[in-house]
């Protein structure tokens, strides 16, 4: 179940506009998985698609730091002051592969988007993940 859910959220619609070829389609909230993390890298707040895609409801998924689920954000500081580190910002924009584990304990490949969000005074980071592929042993 959880892996058809993925593999949903994986297909990405191209589509070809006046003179521009392969633009990908914006998905809405509800299928692009977003975690909002507090600088420490602890999850504040999960949408629907992240809690499908990490295969639990969003609220057993906050208070737990990001590295549970991202391993190589372990050692990492996700923030250096008051901005996101800039390797990490790096790796996301050369479209890194990193490895996401889910709850059930299934690894697979995701690209990463960081975003720096302040909301009354208080800087957050807004993590989306676009996952890349998605074990087909992993289906039940």
């Amino acid at each position: 179940m959880i892996a058809k859910k993925v593999r949903r959220l994986i297909k990405a619609k191209v589509t070809s506009t006046k003179g521009v070829a392969n633009v990908c389609t914006c998905h809405s909230e509800d299928v692009t998985a977003v975690l909002t993390l507090y600088d420490d890298g602890t999850i504040c707040e999960c949408n629907k698609a992240a809690g499908e895609l990490l295969g639990c409801a969003p609220v057993k998924l906050t208070w737990q730091h990001v590295s549970t689920f991202l391993p190589q954000l372990a050692d990492a500081m996700i923030m250096q002051g008051e901005r996101i580190n800039p390797n990490l910002r790096f790796l996301s924009h050369i479209g890194y592969s990193f490895d996401m584990i889910s709850i059930s304990g299934v690894h697979f490949a995701c690209a990463l988007f960081f975003n720096e969000v302040e909301s009354l005074g208080r800087h957050y980071l807004r993590l989306i993940i676009r996952p890349i592929n998605y074990p087909e042993t992993s289906m039940a």
